[in-house]
């Protein structure tokens, strides 16, 4: 008689260890194996976003789709870059490299850079503040303020009123610049602003070093 499904007996596939072996030194594979199994086992996406970026980074910085990659917003987003970065690693003359986004990419990682060393700066300065006033929790100071403006709460103070602004910016974003986020054109001190100056976040926005919980 025909067994019914619960009672079934497993079924079996036969990897050789070449073959597992040589797929465990492919990030491409790896990622599209990993994407898979997201399709199967939903996660949320900004964990999708980065696992997937980890992975291929080298490649994605190669043929520049790491900008894409981040903008996803869906696992089939993820899985069309995916695709196309295939079709690079296996046709590489089909890959057109733009001077332009290299222009604006090499910009956005000099900016970075900026940042941290502004950050790492002011994460010294507000140490020995707090020692100096003997404070058990030496990072007392960098709890204040710390918090980074959300695209709504962006668009929200730019329409406030002055007094309003400065209020819930003293109190939740003081360690950002305020102009950079709320004045038009920006902050005019630019580099040697002494503020923090990054995006406001939004749902896909997130640190390289962070780790990310599905």
């Amino acid at each position: 008689r025909q067994l019914p499904e619960s009672d079934a007996t497993p079924q079996t596939t036969t990897v050789k260890l070449s073959d597992l072996a040589a797929s465990g030194r492919n990030p491409l594979a790896l990622a599209q194996e990993y994407v898979s199994l997201v399709k199967q086992y939903p996660m949320k996406i900004r964990s999708v976003v980065f696992h997937t970026r980890r992975m291929c980074k080298d490649l994605f910085e190669k043929y520049q789709l790491m900008e894409e990659c981040i903008a996803c917003t869906s696992v089939e987003e993820v899985d069309a870059v995916l695709s196309k970065c295939a079709k690079y690693v296996a046709n590489p003359k089909s890959f057109h490299y733009d001077q332009e986004k290299a222009a604006r990419d090499k910009e956005a990682l000099e900016n970075k850079r900026l940042e941290e060393g502004k950050r790492k700066r002011y994460e010294g300065r507000m140490i020995r503040k707090a020692k100096r006033e003997g404070l058990s929790d030496l990072h007392h100071y960098l709890r204040m303020g710390a918090e980074v403006p959300s695209v709504e709460t962006v668009e929200k103070l730019k329409k406030a009123p002055k007094e309003e602004r400065l209020s819930v910016w003293k109190k939740n974003h003081s360690q950002h610049c305020m102009s950079h986020h709320l004045e038009e054109g920006g902050c005019k001190r630019d580099r040697s602003c002494a503020f923090i100056h990054v995006a406001a976040t939004s749902k896909l926005i997130f640190v390289e070093d962070a780790e990310v919980a599905g």
